[in-house]
């Protein structure tokens, strides 16, 4: 079996920001007039970092969103502020206002796409000529980019969120989440919808759980962190599926992701795959990215062996 991991690189080579690009791309994509959480973004980096935010070529000179999600993450585990204007009560606002803003932008990014002719269309139409079984895909982003063109090509993604059933279509893992679930913290129920909703929530926006009626929904979406929150619970069953791919894989092809230091969870999950495979043999190993640095070679060889087969032409659609 070939199991494909999509990083933020894959999602790059069709517009989508990389973390550093988010913040100026919000600007730029949802201004001039924000909505109330975005404008409480950009106060806060102006009271937190004292510098002005004023325009894209403001953050050249403020960390970028994972910092920032980075030190509110930690102060709210501490349960400390952050000066004399952000208590853990304002902190915890900000967060969900954080998080607003990368749904938000993701959303702008997909509604400029030509989903028929990019890479994502590409691989997916690749695919569809080889049985749903020979293949997993473990993707990173939140965003729809992957999915979409999964549909356009006739294959229907099965998100391994659902207990006890074989999966009806190729396995679509996302570790991180997806900008078109939603939660409901009553009952425990992730829904898959076919929009992206998550930049519209915890505003009800129409919606209810279909099990228990709730209006009360979130998205689920693990934020650009350092201290990541794997929660609601149910994405276990996503890991599950995903530590088990990776032990039955005979070639894994990593896409537009450099396996940061920070991703421990991501790293756990393959070395662990790897330690307790059925077949004494390891599988072989294909980066696919663009332009990397000697340090993220060398973190590869140093994962997987000097044996790995570097592609160093980006995403093209190539599976």
């Amino acid at each position: 079996m070939d199991l494909y991991l999509f990083g933020a690189g894959a999602s790059a080579a069709e517009g989508a920001p990389a973390t550093r690009d988010l913040f100026p791309m919000a600007y730029r994509d949802l201004g001039p007039r924000f909505d109330p959480r975005v404008a409480e973004v950009w106060e806060f980096l102006e009271a937190v970092f004292q510098r002005p935010v004023d325009g894209p070529d403001a953050f050249q000179h403020l960390p970028s969103l994972d910092e920032v999600i980075s030190l509110v993450d930690w102060s709210l585990h501490v349960d400390q502020g952050l000066g004399p204007e952000y208590d853990p009560h304002r902190l915890y606002r900000i967060r969900q206002a954080l998080e607003h803003l990368v749904c938000s932008v993701l959303d702008a990014v997909r509604d400029r796409r030509r989903p028929a002719d990019g890479p994502h269309a590409r691989f997916a139409r690749a695919l569809a000529a080889r049985s749903p079984g020979s293949y997993a895909l473990l993707s990173l982003n939140y965003d729809t980019l992957l999915d979409d063109a999964l549909r356009a090509a006739g294959l229907s993604p099965d998100y391994g969120l659902e207990p006890g059933e074989s999966p009806a279509g190729p396995l679509l893992l996302k570790l991180h989440g997806s900008l078109n679930w939603v939660h409901c913290p009553a009952c425990d129920q992730i829904a898959v919808l076919r929009e992206q909703v998550a930049h519209l929530l915890p505003r009800s926006a129409g919606l209810a759980c279909g099990r228990c009626g709730s209006r009360r929904l979130a998205g689920v979406v693990i934020s650009p962190t350092w201290l990541k929150r794997y929660s609601p619970g149910r994405l276990t069953r996503v890991f599950e599926h995903a530590l088990e791919a990776v032990r039955r894989a005979r070639r894994i092809v990593i896409i537009g992701y450099s396996m940061p230091p920070a991703d421990v969870a991501v790293h756990h999950l393959l070395r662990r795959g790897l330690l307790t495979r059925p077949q004494p043999e390891p599988p072989k190993v294909a980066v696919i990215t663009r332009r990397p640095s000697e340090t993220v070679v060398d973190r590869f060889r140093r994962l997987f062996g000097p044996d790995v087969d570097f592609d160093f032409s980006g995403f093209r659609g190539q599976a």
